[in-house]
């Protein structure tokens, strides 16, 4: 086979041909959940069991006004865990509860953009409703699939993983009572990294 586009474009075709082969074994349900005004998403669990694909628009509803928590930090490289040592480069949202209350519904949409491509995905989780945030406590959740608390399932094939190209990635964090919470940071061009 002659590669005339280069091996980038022929990995984001194949990538996307084993995402539509995925939700087409899987039944209509699954197709359903990319654009099926009833169930506009796939939502993820911790134990990785659902599958993950790309929504049309942002699901999130929530108007309220009250400035309850703040979105600390997101990392999309070089992350860490409890004890300083490198894991997998994923999404790892960091969630403060500036309130005198406990926080609960939350909710997740996030974007990923090329801008070199102008190419775009978006993905949203309504989060399980243990996960909670009592009044002034920090809690960290993570898109990486590897099934333990707080860490949620993700799409392989997502511009995420197949993309070489730097990436925008804007995050919306909502919770019950709670004015949503916003912000972008960008990833570095080269894909997802595994730590040595």
């Amino acid at each position: 086979m002659t590669l005339r586009h280069g091996p980038r474009l022929l990995r984001r075709r194949l990538a996307a041909g084993l995402v539509t082969a995925a939700a087409l074994a899987g039944g209509p349900g699954l197709l359903g959940a990319c654009g099926s005004a009833g169930n506009a998403h796939a939502s993820p669990t911790a134990s990785g069991s659902d599958q993950v694909l790309p929504v049309a628009m942002n699901p999130i509803t929530n108007t309220a006004t009250t400035e309850a928590f703040t979105i600390d930090s997101v990392l999309v490289e070089n992350n860490e865990d409890a004890s300083g040592a490198a894991v997998d480069d994923h999404l790892e949202i960091t969630v403060t509860n500036a309130s005198d209350t406990e926080l609960s519904g939350f909710e997740v949409f996030y974007r990923y953009h090329d801008p070199i491509t102008d190419v775009s995905e978006s993905y949203y989780a309504a989060l399980p409703a243990s996960f909670t945030i009592a009044a002034g406590a920090t809690r960290v959740i993570h898109f990486d699939d590897t099934g333990t608390a707080d860490h949620f399932a993700v799409n392989a094939y997502s511009l995420y993983y197949t993309d070489l190209n730097a990436l925008d990635v804007t995050v919306e964090v909502s919770a019950d009572g709670a004015a949503p919470q916003t912000t972008t940071v960008q990833k570095d061009a080269g894909g997802a990294e595994v730590p040595d």
